[in-house]
């Protein structure tokens, strides 16, 4: 039988204005903008996710060239009737009284004579605001009518938070349909702060901050609810809210729990015990077999519920678990019921790291050191999960204690892990109250595990020597079937020999590592043992083929939580493109990597800072960030317990570079002279574990210092040194950086000619992997005939690459530009290449909203552009920024 709705007097629909305090979204309007053509727009995410004010933002920024109409959507227009009079009322036309069948041909042609007549000469873009209220199945057949009668340039967009039964699937198919899922609307990290900032927490101290953001999840409304329950709370209080994260809790109970049906409920609770979980698990915990429907069935209604790409097991929002945890917790009894239950799964998986975080869940610290004895040590290296082992460590006294052998070890690995090497060492000796063991076999393996682990504190104390022969002796020692500390002693002996320039015997430890983690199946150890392949292909000056290592090993370990390898591989990852010149690009991806090693308890994450420091000391005006940088690495090494030898040295290499930049030459000169002496004159220090190359960067800097000091020759002289040192050692990117540091030199001193033939050999250097990134210093400072040196150059991708990174010569830039930008114009284009909002900008400069977008599209017209990410490339090119 055919639908039929009977219409009745119905209000119009009103346009939301934008609230004041809303976060202006450039870069998702942005996207919306390039799909004006699809038929369809859907944005489709839980509650609190910013679809709304998005929406407005994209009919705001068509308004000009599009007829809008605007139909904010609730729960009495589930009536298809009441709907569809809204819809008439909105475009224009008066309700018709009476009754119509949904697929009558009167009913559509009614339907696009008022949407033709509402479009007016302008294409329409109809907007229905909050579908999900709405939805169901005769409301779902009326907007499908809708759809199909929708004028040919016309446009639909529809916020919801479950996507609707419109046979989506055929219009993906024709190109039709642009949607902008949760993970699209999630926050990026600025935004978040400009959020906070917003709401009054834009002093909040850093690792707050950062765990703030990591339980957020990027969820809009989660973070305006923390500016609202932080009000008037002192910094403690302010630190436990955080820290429990239950700013959101009622939030969510009435906007997610509630929401419901009683089944969904159920399920939902049940599985909180587990922040990611699998059918199977659910299963167990439940007692029952449905819970894969049940999973399919909360997917289809984003409830904050999410998949990770390649993987069967899901999470909910953190918020979301903490709420659920809490509820449960209130029947302890069931609370520690499900945990075992949780624990007993994955112990039968196999997976004994979250069966052990289970188990102490529960409060059975008994079945939780049970577990830790089970433990095998090649799991515990592969993973490397120190934040965990951390805790249990505080919270079973056994564990320190080292009650067994396997417990020595493993707590005695987890200090050295955490950094805290004097305090590994000693824990280490506690091995020897299991000597002698009962056979020999036994002995040697003991032995093996005790050497191998002394090899890696060695090597990170800087013992280079007594580490090679610790792990050579470990490897005669170790059974085959101890693959995590046999596969640690060749990285030791790689990095040992690496160190010493040895590249070939490197290479060879290296390969065996990769083929030993092979064998035995571990993706994370392989992914570790290629991390130092890719170190030895970047210093041959083949980064684009390290980086393609570091994709692939990326691509594979999509495992849910955060992982310490896969944040070193990203920290490495934006070291490499920062080099190959993406600086954009690298400053992405090292932020990554960074709040991934942070969440780990990584040392790596000293790595990241630095290298996001030397990144941002290539650009104008970025001292101040690079500072903020490096502050951050200590700080954190500092709260860590970490000892100097693992950051102290490199980091301050780059401050005495920026000290330098900014004239403080007496504390570069403080420094400098003991940094020399500790790493590059003999007898010298061993560079930490992940940096090798720091007695190079160190000479290099205090070269740029005595020339900055007046003393020209010595500082020639000792670039030239350097350069000829590192091509014997065929350590070519090094190499690169200090011949352009030469070049650099040799224009100062108004000796193009020689300048010129230095930059040839570095253009040969770099030419096969285009490696622009360690020409960024010599092209920022753009001295008096470099132009012509690079013009003259043999033809190559890198060269011509290079001459458009060139900054114009001011005569030029008036000459491609007919209206030159003000100085207020120019104020606010270099906010905008920082990713200044709109807001932000008017705040920076202390004008209004309404000034800035003047500004703004004066800028666009002046650059002859279409959008802001437009104007800073060209701006970049003409060397105004």
């Amino acid at each position: 039988m055919p639908l039929s709705i009977t219409l009745h007097p119905a209000g119009s629909s009103v346009w939301p204005e934008l609230p004041e305090d809303h976060l202006p979204r450039p870069r998702l309007v942005d996207l919306l903008m390039q799909a004006a053509q699809r038929r369809l727009l859907l944005l489709c995410a839980p509650a609190g996710y910013g679809k709304t004010t998005l929406a407005i933002e994209y009919c705001r920024a068509r308004s000009a060239a599009c007829s809008v109409r605007w139909l904010s959507l609730s729960g009495t227009d589930a009536c298809p009737g009441q709907l569809l009079e809204k819809l008439l009322v909105v475009c224009d036309g008066s309700p018709d009284v009476g009754t119509w069948r949904v697929g009558s041909p009167e009913l559509a042609a009614r339907l696009r004579q008022l949407l033709s007549q509402a479009a007016g000469n302008k294409p329409l873009l109809l907007v229905l605001d909050g579908y999900h209220l709405a939805r169901g199945p005769e409301t779902d057949l009326l907007l499908t009518r809708v759809l199909e009668c929708l004028p040919a340039d016309a446009q639909l967009l529809l916020t919801c938070r479950q996507p609707p039964d419109w046979q989506l699937a055929r219009w993906r198919l024709s190109g039709q349909l642009f949607e902008l899922p949760a993970q699209a609307l999630c926050c990026d990290q600025q935004e978040a702060c400009w959020v906070l900032q917003k709401s009054g927490l834009g002093a909040l101290d850093s690792e707050l901050l950062a765990l703030a953001l990591q339980r957020n999840q990027g969820w809009m409304a989660g973070l305006r609810l923390l500016g609202v329950a932080a009000r008037n709370a002192d910094s403690a209080a302010l630190q436990r809210l955080i820290a429990e994260g239950n700013w959101a809790e009622e939030y969510l109970l009435q906007e997610v729990l509630a929401q419901l049906p009683a089944d969904m409920r159920v399920f939902v609770e049940q599985t909180g015990v587990a922040g990611s979980f699998t059918a199977a698990l659910c299963d167990w915990l439940r007692q029952a077999d449905d819970s894969a429907v049940l999973i399919e069935r909360l997917l289809q209604l984003q409830v904050f519920l999410y998949q990770p790409d390649g993987d069967d097991s899901y999470s909910f929002h953190l918020l979301l678990v903490d709420v659920l945890r809490r509820r449960l917790r209130r029947d302890r009894a069931r609370w520690r019921s499900l945990c075992r239950r949780a624990s007993d799964w994955y112990a039968e998986q196999g997976a004994l790291l979250p069966a052990i975080a289970q188990a102490l869940q529960a409060d059975d610290r008994q079945l939780a050191l049970r577990l830790l004895e089970q433990l095998p040590l090649a799991q515990l290296l592969a993973e490397q999960p120190v934040a965990e082992l951390l805790e249990w460590r505080s919270r079973l006294p056994e564990l320190q204690q080292g009650g067994s052998k396997r417990l020595a070890l493993i707590n005695a690995w987890t200090l050295a892990l955490a950094g805290q090497l004097e305090d590994a060492a000693g824990s280490l000796l506690a091995l020897q109250r299991f000597l002698p063991q009962p056979d020999r076999q036994r002995q040697q393996a003991l032995l093996g595990a005790g050497l191998a682990l002394r090899a890696w504190l060695g090597r990170a104390a800087g013992r280079l020597q007594a580490a090679l022969e610790d792990a050579r002796a470990a490897l005669d020692c170790l059974p085959t079937a101890d693959t995590g500390s046999r596969i640690q002693c060749m990285l030791v002996l790689a990095d040992a020999e690496f160190c010493r320039q040895r590249s070939s015997s490197a290479n060879g430890w290296a390969r065996q590592a990769v083929e030993a983690a092979r064998r035995a199946n571990s993706p994370l150890l392989e992914a570790q043992a290629e991390l130092m392949r890719a170190r030895l292909l970047q210093t041959r000056g083949e980064p684009s083929r390290a980086r393609q290592l570091i994709g692939q090993q990326r691509s594979r370990l999509l495992m849910p939580g955060p992982q310490a390898i896969r944040a070193r591989l990203a920290i490495y990852d934006g070291y490499l493109l920062g080099q190959l010149g993406d600086q954009d690009a690298a400053l992405q991806v090292l932020t990554e990597g960074i709040d991934e090693a942070r969440r780990c308890h990584d040392v790596h994450v000293v790595m990241g800072c630095c290298a996001r420091a030397a990144l941002l000391a290539q650009t104008r005006g970025g001292s101040a960030g690079a500072f903020a940088a490096l502050a951050e690495a200590e700080r954190l090494m500092h709260l860590w317990d970490i000892p100097p030898v693992f950051y102290l040295a490199w980091v301050t290499a780059i401050k005495s570079d920026l000290w330098i930049t900014s004239g403080r030459l007496d504390l570069a000169g403080h420094w400098l002279p003991r940094l020399r002496q500790t790493y590059c004159l003999q007898p010298s220090a061993a560079p930490p574990a992940f940096f090798h190359a720091l007695p190079a960067v160190i000479e290099q800097i205090y070269a740029r210092y005595l020339a900055s000091n007046g003393d020209q020759l010595a500082a020639e002289s000792l670039l030239r040194q350097l350069a000829g040192r590192l091509q014997q050692q065929g350590e070519r990117l090094q190499q690169l950086s200090v011949l352009i540091s030469l070049v650099r030199l040799l224009y100062r001193n108004q000796r193009p000619e020689e300048a010129e033939h230095s930059l040839l050999i570095a253009l040969a250097l770099a030419d096969r992997d285009c490696i622009a990134g360690p020409f960024h210093s010599l092209l920022l400072q753009a001295p008096g005939g470099l132009a012509g040196a690079l013009q003259r150059a043999p033809a190559s991708a890198l060269r011509d690459r290079l001459l458009g990174m060139l900054p114009l010569e001011p005569g030029r830039v008036s000459g491609l530009i007919n209206d030159p930008l003000s100085k207020r114009e120019l104020d606010v284009l270099r906010c905008i290449a920082q990713g200044y909002s709109n807001q932000q900008i008017s705040q920076a400069l202390f004008i209004s909203l309404h000034t800035v977008k003047t500004h703004a599209r004066r800028i666009n017209h002046k650059l002859g552009v279409a959008r802001r990410t437009q104007a800073v490339a060209q701006a970049k090119r003409l060397g105004l920024i």
